[in-house]
């Protein structure tokens, strides 16, 4: 396993908008059945574009194991 920074959506609060989806340089997010984001870990470049792009705040970047 790997440690590393990734994007930790709350989907609480997420809209499922596509914005962090759209920003993305590596495309490690994606919508699944158009109600939750779903992350693949091994493309993400821990670049926090994500979380910064997100109207509603609903992306941390966390130290996490995948």
């Amino acid at each position: 396993m790997s440690m590393q920074d990734l994007p930790d959506i709350d989907m609480r609060i997420c809209t499922v908008c596509g914005d962090c989806i759209l920003a993305c340089p590596t495309e490690c997010l994606e919508i699944m059945r158009n109600i939750e984001i779903a992350l693949s870990p091994q493309l993400c470049i821990s670049c926090g574009i994500c979380a910064a792009v997100c109207p509603v705040a609903a992306i941390e970047m966390r130290n996490r194991d995948w």
